[in-house]
C-alpha cells in the first residue's frame, strides 16, 4: 500500500502525493529533465595501479609514510570517471569506501519541488562512501564526478581490516569523518539561521579562508561560478549574482579575470549574520 502524505501547493489547496511515485518521478527528472547532471556512467577500471602522484594523495588522505601508502594503494581498485559520471547512485548497493585520487565529486539530491542541491563535495584526499561501514550499504543519494575523476575504492571488509592493522590510518579516518559531521551540522544549522545572503558571505569567507589559510590576502582562484556556488548555499543564481555585486560596490570584494579578492574579510564577517 502506497504511503500518503499531504503538500500545499501553490495555491494553497491540499494536495495528495504517492511518496513511491514522487521519488519514481524525482529519478526520472534527474536523469532526462536535468541532463546537465548526466547519465550513469560506470567507472573504468585501471588495469595498473596510479603513478607516483597518487602515493602523495594517499600518504596525506592517511596521514602515514609512503610504505603504508602503498600498502593502502596495492589493497584498492582504481577507476576513472567522467566528468558528470555517476559513481554511486541512489538505491544502488554500495560495498565501498572511496578515495578520491585526483578530480572533483559531488553527492547531489533532487528537492521534493525539482531542484537539485549540493549535499556534500569532495576534493582531492577526500573519503566518501563510509556510511556501508555501519552496515548500511543502500545509497540514499547520488554521487556524481564533477569534472573528470579517479578514485580508489576499498570493499568495505578490506577498509574494516586496514584500520584495525593500521591505527594511523584508523586515527586520520576518525578525524576526517568528525570534520565532516562538523560540516554538516554547520551547513543545517545555517539554513535555519541564516538569509540567502548571509550564507553566500559566509560561504565565500570559507572558501578563500581554506585556500589561504597562511596567506596574508585572501582570495578565491579561480573565482566561483555562481550558478555552483547558488547550488552549495541553496539559492539561485540571481540571489547569489545581488550578493556579490552588492559587496563589490561597498568595496569589501575585487572581482578580477583570474581571482575573487576578499578586500575587507572582517567587514564580509560581519555580513554574515
Amino acid at each position: 500500500m502506497a504511503t500518503e502524505g499531504n503538500t500545499r501547493h501553490r495555491n494553497g489547496n491540499i494536495g495528495i502525493y504517492s511518496l513511491p511515485l514522487m521519488r519514481e518521478s524525482m529519478a526520472i527528472f534527474r536523469n532526462n529533465a536535468y541532463p546537465a547532471f548526466g547519465r550513469r556512467h560506470l567507472g573504468t577500471t585501471l588495469a595498473h595501479v596510479p603513478d607516483h602522484d597518487a602515493v602523495a594523495v594517499f600518504r596525506s588522505a592517511f596521514d602515514c609514510g609512503d610504505d603504508l601508502a602503498a600498502v593502502a594503494m596495492r589493497i584498492a581498485r582504481f577507476f576513472d570517471y567522467p566528468a558528470r559520471g555517476a559513481i554511486i547512485e541512489e538505491g544502488q548497493e554500495c560495498a565501498d569506501v572511496h578515495l578520491l585520487t585526483c578530480g572533483h565529486a559531488r553527492k547531489q539530491a533532487v528537492s521534493i519541488e525539482g531542484r537539485m542541491i549540493v549535499v556534500e563535495d569532495y576534493r582531492e584526499g577526500d573519503l566518501f562512501g563510509e556510511a556501508a561501514l555501519s552496515g548500511d550499504t543502500t545509497a540514499h543519494e547520488d554521487i556524481r564526478a564533477v569534472s573528470a575523476s579517479r578514485t580508489g575504492a576499498f570493499a568495505n571488509h578490506q577498509f574494516v581490516s586496514l584500520m584495525s592493522a593500521h591505527p594511523a590510518i584508523a586515527l586520520a579516518v576518525s578525524r576526517l569523518l568528525v570534520s565532516r559531521l562538523g560540516n554538516a551540522t554547520r551547513r543545517f544549522t545555517e539554513g535555519f539561521t541564516l538569509t540567502a545572503a548571509g550564507r553566500v558571505h559566509a560561504e565565500l569567507l570559507r572558501r578563500a579562508e581554506k585556500q589561504n589559510a597562511a596567506a596574508a590576502q585572501l582570495e578565491i582562484r579561480p573565482p566561483p561560478v555562481f550558478s555552483e556556488l547558488a547550488l552549495s548555499v541553496q539559492s539561485t543564481r540571481e540571489t547569489v549574482s545581488r550578493a556579490v555585486n552588492a559587496l563589490e560596490k561597498r568595496g569589501i570584494v575585487k572581482r578580477t579575470d583570474d581571482a575573487l579578492i576578499i578586500v575587507a574579510p572582517h567587514r564580509l564577517e560581519e555580513l554574515v549574520y
